[in-house]
This record gives C-alpha cells, sequence and structure tokens, in this order.
C-alpha cells in the first residue's frame, strides 16, 4: 500500500467505529469506492444469503447516520448512493468524487462496475485515483503525462484542476508466483447508451499508457453480448496500432537510446547506483531486454574501451528485438438485470 493511503483493514476498522459490522464494513467500503452506489440485491449477494432483514438492518443504519439517500426507480427497486462526507473521510477519501450525484445511466455504469468486483472479488483493485496514479507512477515508474486526464476548470476561481482515470472503470492487478512482474488488468463497462464509437474513445484516451506498458488486459463488460465481437475487433486494430508504433523509431533513435543504455548499464555494473531511481532501473531492465543478443553484446564491449563517435562511425547500431504488444482481450457478461433504469429514479425520504 502506498504511504500516506490507509489499508483495506484501516478502513473496514473506520467504518466499524460507526457502529457498522466488519462484513456491513467490508461491503460498504467496496461500495464507496467502486462508483458510490448500491443496490440491495448486490449486499445480499456479497454476503451470501437472500435474507431481506440483513439488508434491512444495513440500510437502517445507513439512513439514521445520514451515510446513504435512497432513490426509487422502476419496479420499486430502490438505489442507495454513499454521499456523506464524514463517511468518505473516514476511508481517507473525503473529496472523493462519487459523493455527487450522477445521471441515471452514470449510476447503471457504476453499479455494472461493482457488479464485476463483487464477482471478482480476489482481484487486488485499486479503487481510487490516487492508488492508480501511485502505482502507475511510483510502481511502474511511468511518467504522469501518460496517464489518462481530463482537465476541469472551476467556474469560480477560473483554475484548472487535473483529475486522472475519470471514468472509474475497474482497473487491478497480476502477479506471477515470483511477484516479480506485475500486470495490469482494465475494464471497460458498456451501460448500453452509447454505440460502439465509445469504445473507440476509450482506447485513444488510454493509448499512451498501454503503449508504456506493452503488456496488459482489457476486460469488456456488459449485460448485452451484442458489441462484443466487434469491440475485439477494434481492440486487435488498435494493438496493432500500437505495436507499428513502438517499433517506428528511426535508425538515429535507436542509436541514441542504444548509447543511453550502455551508460546506464555502465554505471549500473560499477555500483554506482545513486544514479538510479526506481524509474531509471525500470528503463535499465526494459532496455537490457531490448538491447540484448551477441551483436548488441559485442557493440557494448567496443563502445566500453572506444568513444562514442568511433562506435557510431564504424558501426549503425543493429535493429533491436522487435517490441511485441502483449495485449489480451476478454468479455464478461452481466447476467443481472438493469431493466429499473427505464425512466430516471425519482427522489424518496422512504427506506
Amino acid at each position: 500500500m502506498t504511504p500516506g493511503i490507509p489499508t483495506q483493514s484501516e478502513r473496514v476498522k473506520a467504518l466499524q467505529d460507526f457502529g457498522y459490522t466488519e462484513r456491513e464494513a467490508t461491503f460498504l467500503l467496496t461500495a464507496a469506492l467502486h462508483g458510490g452506489y448500491f443496490l440491495r440485491r448486490q449486499y445480499l449477494s456479497a454476503i451470501g444469503t437472500q435474507s431481506g432483514g440483513n439488508a434491512a438492518a444495513l440500510v437502517d443504519k445507513l439512513l439514521t447516520l445520514k451515510h446513504a439517500s435512497v432513490a426509487v426507480g422502476c419496479n420499486n427497486t430502490k438505489l442507495y448512493h454513499l454521499c456523506s462526507r464524514p463517511f468518505y473521510a473516514a476511508l481517507g477519501e473525503e473529496d472523493n468524487r462519487n459523493r455527487r450525484e450522477r445521471p441515471r445511466f452514470a449510476i447503471k455504469n457504476r453499479l455494472m462496475s461493482l457488479d464485476f468486483v463483487l464477482s471478482h472479488s480476489e482481484n487486488t483493485y485499486l479503487a481510487t485515483e490516487r492508488e492508480k496514479v501511485d502505482f502507475f507512477t511510483d510502481t511502474l515508474g511511468i511518467e504522469r503525462s501518460l496517464l489518462p486526464v481530463k482537465r476541469f476548470t472551476s467556474q469560480q476561481s477560473k483554475g484548472t484542476t487535473d483529475r486522472y482515470f475519470v471514468d472509474k472503470y475497474p482497473i487491478f492487478i497480476t502477479s506471477r508466483a515470483d511477484k516479480q512482474c506485475l500486470q495490469a488488468s482494465f475494464c471497460y463497462v458498456d451501460e448500453g447508451v452509447i454505440t460502439g464509437s465509445r469504445f473507440g474513445s476509450y482506447l485513444r484516451q488510454y493509448r499512451a499508457l498501454f503503449l508504456a506498458l506493452a503488456k496488459f488486459n482489457l476486460i469488456y463488460v456488459s449485460a448485452s453480448d451484442r458489441l462484443f465481437q466487434s469491440a475485439e475487433r477494434d481492440f486487435r486494430h488498435f494493438t496493432a496500432g500500437l505495436e507499428s508504433t513502438a517499433n517506428g523509431a528511426t535508425a538515429e533513435d535507436q542509436e541514441v537510446r542504444m548509447i543511453e543504455y550502455f551508460e546506464a548499464r555502465a554505471l549500473y555494473e560499477s555500483q554506482q547506483l545513486d544514479s538510479f531511481d526506481r524509474a531509471r532501473l525500470i528503463q535499465l531492465r526494459n532496455d537490457r531486454e531490448r538491447f540484448s543478443g551477441t551483436r548488441f553484446e559485442a557493440l557494448y564491449q567496443a563502445w566500453k574501451t572506444g568513444s562514442e563517435a568511433a562506435i557510431l562511425k564504424t558501426s549503425k547500431a543493429p535493429e533491436p528485438n522487435r517490441t511485441a504488444i502483449q495485449a489480451t482481450f476478454s468479455t464478461h457478461f452481466l447476467k443481472q438485470d438493469f431493466e429499473f433504469f427505464g425512466t430516471p429514479p425519482r427522489a424518496s425520504n422512504g427506506a
């Protein structure tokens, strides 16, 4: 866990201090950080029971503490919104935008995200903006400028604020058995409001990050399988373009990068480790793989005994190993019923 961000157990304990049971607190934490909205059926599914009494007890606490509001949609379906500032403050997320009310189909999208998370609770999720930014920049050493960002302008001060990963789709990380290779999996949630063109927009927004990762998974989540095949075609076309970009450097670019790698490798091998931060170590690891093989090794040994200019003059840098974009695409079909979003929910004071 990143320093300054509460752990899962700390957040659960903070909610228990309000009077929630451990399983109530665990569910509320998940719902709050993955959209801010939930349905009774989601809570009952999470705790593995069909007893309405359990849900009634949770709702009673929420409304008594004024931690949530309730609205009623079609077929008298009740929708709960975790919107209390003290509630989110207890999670270390006082300014989390999930507190804000959303349009009905944005709410549907978040409920679908929550359904995915609850059905894949074994995953390690990056639930908040801070967690996502810190993982990709600090843990993986990716530049912040490569993350998907949207700039907001204040109507009062006219100042601007950059917000990252504003779609709030689930992102989780997995590691190999040796724990040395972390891999990110991204969910795209299609609530069925707009055609597949929105998927293309999503891919373009994440393009720089996906290119920096080179290895990732994407899961297309929907309550309809209508666009699954076309989405996969779009994704394959997109990743083919990524690979072309990754391998499209000029010969001059290759030479410069090769020399930079030689310099970094020499520093590392001579134990001058003060020259390296996390990002540079990650770059060294990536370049070591990129410039591998006997030809590059011979060039490196020659470079150590001569000048950079002599090396480049006597031998053009050979083509490095091509970068392969290792991207997987899969789909997840949500079987839950979302028909109650046929009309906007109306405000209600009851439970």
